[in-house]
Parts: structure tokens; sequence; C-alpha cells
């Protein structure tokens, strides 16, 4: 039995263990959420200026979810305990043994476990490091929260445009964010072939830049449930890395396996244990699975 196998009979036993989330909480979004200017601010060099768009901290702080001036509470620490194996990962000695090792995948098994929820406090959370930059990527395409967690506009093109229509430059579509590090790619218009252009050539050569044009970055991806849709799988074999948020005390054990089944052998994945009830330090484990077993460990 793998080790990110022992984990998840772990859960079966622990199912209230662990604090590394809240529930993931109903948002309406009016006209008066969302924010923008088309100020552009110190950033990465792109052919136009990008968008910059206003992260309402007071609304996010209000849906329990991370915020800058949060540095010293649980939930910051939580993400600080969560963030340093991937990190490590993505750029510690190990991490040329991984492709696409700071590319890093949060999913889930089921709709509602908090997927969305871990992947903002988790981009964050990242933005804050010194030396790093964090692009957050809307690959949820068929039921895009990022935005509307952060009281931003949708923007009408993101990353499904840029896939079928590979003219467009891909820096133009992203959007600069009042977190200094952070920006944002978001998912762009729906289309009925969403899963074979995620799949693409295209998609692939897009991945390869996001992994190596900065070697300083993180891409973090809101995906799909891995059960609910089959761009999930697909995605997952692109990444580096895969975060598994787990809705503590509901996701029944088989179906979290079914959901590890999924994924390639050879995958980095961690397991987060979302919406329990008991103190930090118990509700992830980041384990190699695999080829790659070994690389990080639990937290």
């Amino acid at each position: 039995m793998s080790s990110i196998e022992k984990f998840v009979d772990k859960l079966g036993k622990k199912a209230t263990s662990g604090d590394a989330g809240k529930q993931e909480p109903s948002f309406p979004v009016s006209e008066q959420d969302m924010q923008t200017t088309a100020a552009q601010t110190p950033g990465r060099p792109s052919r136009s200026a990008s968008r910059e768009v206003i992260i309402d901290f007071e609304r996010i702080a209000a849906l329990g979810m991370l915020t800058l001036d949060q540095s010293k509470n649980q939930l910051a620490e939580e993400y600080r305990a969560i963030k340093r194996p991937l990190l490590n990962n993505a750029f510690g000695k190990t991490a040329a043994n991984i492709p696409h090792a700071n590319l890093i995948m949060v999913t889930s098994a089921l709709p509602g476990e908090g997927k969305s929820f871990s992947a903002i406090n988790l981009a964050i959370s990242m933005a804050t490091e010194m030396d790093r930059t964090v692009l957050l990527v809307e690959a949820d395409v068929a039921k895009p929260a990022v935005c509307q967690y952060l009281g931003v506009p949708e923007p009408e093109k993101g990353l499904v445009d840029y896939l079928a229509e590979p003219n467009l430059d891909i820096s133009d579509l992203m959007l600069k964010t009042n977190v200094p590090k952070l920006s944002i790619l978001p998912a762009g218009r729906r289309h009925t072939h969403s899963t074979e252009l995620l799949a693409s050539t295209n998609m692939r050569n897009l991945m390869d830049e996001l992994s190596q044009r900065y070697p300083d970055r993180v891409v973090i991806f809101d995906t799909p449930p891995l059960l609910l849709t089959s761009e999930a799988a697909v995605l997952a074999g692109l990444m580096g890395q895969v975060v598994l948020v787990v809705e503590a005390g509901k996701t029944p054990q088989p179906v979290v396996k079914d959901a590890v089944a999924l994924l390639a052998p050879n995958q980095i994945v961690g397991v987060l244990l979302n919406k329990s009830e008991r103190g930090i330090g118990t509700g992830y484990g980041l384990y190699g699975y695999g080829a790659y077993g070994g690389y990080g460990g639990g937290v």
C-alpha cells in the first residue's frame, strides 16, 4: 500500500480530525461587488497593458478566507504549513526530478468540498513569499468560481479562448490584482469542446510556457472535481503536483480512493482535510506517490 493510500485509509477512521479550512460559503454576486480599474501596475512586461482588478479584502474576510493582514491567525498558519512542502517540491533539491513541479492542481472528488476556497487561500498565502510570484488559473471552465469569490468581474476572454485562438497573447488575458505578486488567468467563455481543448497540443505548450517562463512563478489551478468531469483527469496529467481537498466527516472513503485512482502513478499527491473541527497540523498530508515516492512529508 502506498503512502497516499495509507493516508486515505486514515480518513475513514478520523473523519473529523484536522482543521485546514472552513466550509465553502455561498456568495451572491452583484454589480456592487465588482470593482475594476484599467490602471497598470508595475509587474511582468507584456505587449499590452493588462487589466488590474481589485480584490475586496473585506468581502473575502467575511467569507472566512485568508487576507494579507491575517498573518498571525490560525488559518494563515495552516496554509503556511500546507504550502511549505509544495514549495519545497517545486523549487527544492528534488524539483528537477518532477516535471512541471511548480504547476499545482487543487481539486476534489466531488463538488462542494472546498477546492476553490482552498485554491484561493493557497494562492494568497504563496503570494506573501518574498521570492515567489503566483498565477491563479480558473481551470474549472464549466463552473468558474475564483472571480466570483474575489468579487471581480469575469472577463469575456480567458484560458478557453486562448486554447481556441492561439493567436491571442496569454499575457493579455491575465488580470493583475492589488496583491502585488498575484495574477489571475480567468476561465473565459464556455466551449462545447472544452475537454478536447484542455487535452490539446496548445494546452500542453501553454503548460510548458507557464512552468518555464519565469523561474520564480507558482501556478495554481482551480480545477473541476475528479469524479464529476473528464476534464480534471486530463488536467492532472499535465500537473507536477495535485492537492486533493477532502471534506471532513462527509466524503466517503471509497469515493476518495476512486478519485486517487484517476491520477497517474507517478503523481505527487497531497490530501487536504477541509471543514473540520480540530486544530492546526493534523489535516494535511503531502506524499510522493509512485515513481516520485519520498518527496515531501506529512505536516
